[in-house]
């Protein structure tokens, strides 16, 4: 049985030179060759013209499971071994993955089911060290770094994994198959450049240029942080160093579910004895430098000589290792562990990043800034007066008082705050808004072309020019009173976002949400399972156990089915599993097999068989099997929704009068005859639709509420869509009395399901002329379209029934709230309240784009 740990040989380090030679190997440039083009739907992709080749003879990750010590026993007698059974290995999983503590599972192991029924192991010592015998991953070290005339509370201990063994761990799983690059290329759309996953960026090509021929690079992304591990009182922090490859796909990177982010090590976190803080800040920093230069010290040397490695599907290939992220941490040191990695430069390695330079920067400025303008009290009434809708946050106390705010909630207020705010801020200081907003919007997207990059940047000159404006307005204060400048670092960095994209991709794939989640699964959750002394060691071997048993689920679950271990997936991308690369992996090579352990596919409305598919397949909508009213009488249902015009509107629908023959009038009486007598009712669809920005990959789905009057919703509830109409692309909204609806007739051959919906129409104030031919126009300084509801002549709202699925998108409108919001204005009346809104072009990302490319 194998330790997780292992001890260093001369382990106590006294100096912080890292002994790591700094010789440069003079490589011969490329042989100069074809270049390969490959078309991608409607894009093609140039490779570069020195090919990384590949030899069979190697092993990948569940093919060295092959070579174990017990692989004997397993491929003749168990393959559960040293479990007995396939039962008896689901359970041992169940109770190590779980919060169990060695007492709870020693207490269930002396239930009397469980001595009637014995199992091998008799006690969690006895469990865990099977669990520990399992097939190795990357083995954990430590090691003391000591300092030369300082005394420290506590000894600096290191904790880690070879850099380089982490790395061939990642790039070795089979899992990844079908999401990584091996070879950098250029991508086109038609003439124009396109900048997405970091293969396709300029510094992959200029990477590849400077290696042999036949070699290849595996892009190292390496990212640390502290994070707190307890609340309130204790004050103890752990500090892990998360390794990546940017070879993986960025939306399967992105997915805490890939585990495409490995633990390297948790470094020290030193406390120094008697000295002032400045000189405990630049130690700290030096150590963690010497650090991490001891956990790379394998990835330098591979990236200056290559190592050979096994790729996923067990092919030999020669690779070279370069930094091409890092996150946090230059200040204070003279020799930076980066210093003699290749010609990384923090110029390029250092790359935008979303979560806290983008939007912690908006909500620690932008929002503040509108409550300095405006009021608190004033844009507090303003969120809360919003039409809640379901997946999104709803600020019912607003957002004036708060001191801290998730990422997703930060995200939440980027979508609402120029509409929200617009009105009450001067023009200029909204133009400021409003384009800082694109800015940080454009930057976001999956890709990114010559002109979104000039959108982006005049974006960012936008802001700048009316910046000022803010200033004149009082929205900058400080802790002693007004301030005139804007020397915001985030606010610095962005203008070389542009940049960074042309070299590293589009900057949302270095977005730290993820390392975020990280600091859950590997730090904070192994630190609450401990018994919070020496947790740092427990911590590595319960993250020790977790990957094993992960491997040999996956590992069981194919031999049991005697599938090869060795299979070539498929190129073609499947919906959304393409983000969750195990759940994608095993049904390509196990047709009867779906999922392994507690990962299962993710779940597309597209593959689902009730859905209503469009004839483009560009969106899919989905009701549920069972109405939420069903059988209602008409009257009866004209009455729950409170609808008079329901049985005339099914009436001109059914008589097969079309909406431009009637000239949108209403012909049917409310006594008129129907071919029905009952109805179903549901409250709710859903709806799914192909990425605007990626036609290969679907959007989250969401949800649409009609809901009907009830004690709960005085008012009822029904979201705004876009629906396809005779008399154009118009938008359905929920008056305070008078709700759309979601029904079916119950007769011999029930039509489709359909809806009643009330239509907007966009501003005649905002339009240009092209040919004689007048087209809308968003409004000015916030660049949105404007809507207002349209009435019929006896001034009610003009509504109409159509089928479900002339449903487009879903889309959100904001009230006009004016310099002042009506005080009666509340999120179950405002959309009645109001009188003309705003089309919110930042209610989510596809929304942003889908209208960007109609502008």
């Amino acid at each position: 049985m194998s330790d997780p740990f292992e001890d260093e040989e001369g382990n106590v380090q006294t100096t912080f030179p890292a002994e790591i030679d700094d010789d440069h190997i003079n490589r011969p440039g490329p042989v100069p060759s074809a270049p390969v083009v490959s078309t991608i739907t409607h894009r093609q992709r140039v490779y570069h013209p020195n090919p990384p080749v590949s030899r069979p003879g190697g092993l990948n990750l569940l093919q060295r499971m092959e070579m174990d010590q017990y692989a004997p026993i397993r491929n003749s007698e168990n393959i559960y071994f040293p479990f007995a059974s396939r039962s008896e290995w689901e359970l041992a999983d169940w109770l190590s993955r779980g919060a169990l503590s060695h007492k709870e599972i020693d207490t269930y192991l002396r239930l009397e089911r469980n001595t009637l029924h014995p199992l091998s192991f008799k006690n969690a010592k006895d469990l865990r060290s099977r669990i520990e015998s399992l097939p190795d991953v990357p083995r954990w070290r430590y090691q003391e770094i000591k300092v030369d005339n300082y005394q420290t509370k506590s000894p600096i201990m290191l904790y880690w994994r070879d850099g380089l063994e982490v790395v061939e761990y990642l790039f070795s799983n089979p899992v990844f198959t079908q999401c990584m690059d091996i070879s950098p290329y250029k991508e086109f759309e038609g003439q124009e450049r396109v900048y997405g996953e970091f293969m396709s960026a300029d510094d992959a090509w200029r990477i590849q240029d400077e290696l042999p021929d036949g070699h290849s690079f595996l892009g190292v992304i390496g990212t640390s942080d502290k994070t707190p591990l307890t609340i309130g009182t204790g004050n103890k922090e752990m500090h892990p160093l998360l390794l990546s490859l940017a070879n993986i796909h960025a939306g399967v990177r992105m997915k805490a579910t890939s585990h495409a982010f490995a633990l390297a090590a948790y470094l020290p976190i030193p406390k120094f004895r008697n000295v002032s803080p400045a000189v405990q800040a630049v130690l700290s920093a030096r150590i963690y430098h010497f650090a991490i230069s001891i956990v790379v010290r394998n990835l330098i040397i591979a990236n200056r000589d290559g190592k050979e490695m096994s790729d996923p599907l067990g092919n030999r290939r020669t690779m070279h290792t370069p930094l091409v992220c890092l996150t946090k941490r230059l200040n204070g040191v003279v020799e930076p562990f980066w210093a003699i990695w290749g010609d990384a430069c923090p110029s390029r390695f250092l790359t935008p990043e979303a979560l806290h330079q983008w939007h912690k920067f908006y909500f620690d400025h932008c929002v503040r800034w509108v409550t300095n303008i405006i009021g608190g009290e004033e844009l507090d009434h303003r969120l809360a007066a919003l039409q809640p809708r379901v997946g999104t946050r709803h600020w019912a106390n607003g957002v004036s008082t708060l001191k801290q705010c998730t990422g997703r909630e930060h995200r939440e207020l980027e979508k609402l705050l120029p509409a929200v705010a617009a009105g009450a801020l001067p023009d200029d200081v909204l133009c400021a808004l409003r384009a800082i907003t694109e800015f940080i919007f454009l930057a976001q997207g999956l890709f990114h072309y010559d002109e979104t990059l000039h959108s982006l940047n005049e974006a960012l000159r936008e802001f700048h020019h009316y910046k000022s404006s803010i200033l004149r307005a009082g929205g900058r204060l400080g802790k002693n009173g007004p301030l005139d400048h804007f020397q915001i670092p985030k606010l610095e960095l962005a203008q070389h976002v542009s940049r960074s994209i042309r070299l590293m991709g589009a900057p949302y794939q270095w977005s730290s949400d993820i390392t975020e989640r990280c600091h859950i699964t590997h730090v904070k959750m192994p630190y609450r399972l401990s018994n919070r002394r020496d947790y740092h060691v427990q911590c590595c071997r319960f993250l020790d156990r977790q990957e094993k048993q992960r491997l040999f689920r996956l590992f069981t679950t194919l031999k049991r089915s005697t599938s090869p271990l060795f299979f070539e997936m498929v190129n073609e991308a499947r919906l959304l599993s393409i983000h969750f690369p195990e759940t994608n992996w095993i049904p390509g090579v196990l047709s009867t097999e779906h999922h392994v352990g507690s990962v299962h596919s993710q779940k597309s409305i597209f593959n689902n068989p009730r859905s209503r598919v469009s004839a483009t397949n560009a969106r899919a909508l989905l009701l549920t099997v069972r109405p939420h009213r069903p059988n209602l009488l008409l009257h009866d249902a004209m009455v729950c929704l409170r609808l008079d015009d329901l049985i005339p509107a099914l009436g001109d629908f059914f008589s097969g009068r079309t909406y431009t023959a009637r000239n949108g009038r209403r012909f049917s009486s409310p006594n008129c005859s129907l071919p029905f007598q009952a109805i179903n009712i549901w409250e709710k669809f859903r709806i799914q639709q192909r990425s605007v920005q990626d036609v290969q990959a679907v959007a989250p789905t969401q949800t649409v509420q009609a809901a009907p009057p009830s004690e709960q919703l005085p008012f009822g509830r029904a979201n705004t869509v876009l629906v396809s109409h005779e008399s154009g692309d118009l938008m359905s909204a929920d008056p305070e009395s008078e709700l759309r609806a979601i029904l079916q007739p119950i007769c011999h051959s029930a039509p489709p399901p359909l809806i009643y919906v009330e239509f907007f129409n966009f501003s005649n104030l905002h339009y240009y002329m092209v040919d004689n031919i007048r087209v809308v126009a968003p409004a000015p300084k916030i660049e949105m379209f404007v809507v207002q509801r349209r009435f019929r002549s006896n001034g009610r709202p003009l509504g109409d029934i159509i089928p479900l699925d002339n449903v487009r998108q879903v889309i959100q409108l904001i009230p006009k709230f004016g310099v002042k919001a009506p005080r009666e204005m509340t999120c179950d009346n405002c959309l009645d309240v109001g009188r003309e809104f705003y089309l919110n072009s930042f209610a989510d990302k596809e929304t942003f784009h889908a209208i960007l490319s109609y502008q």
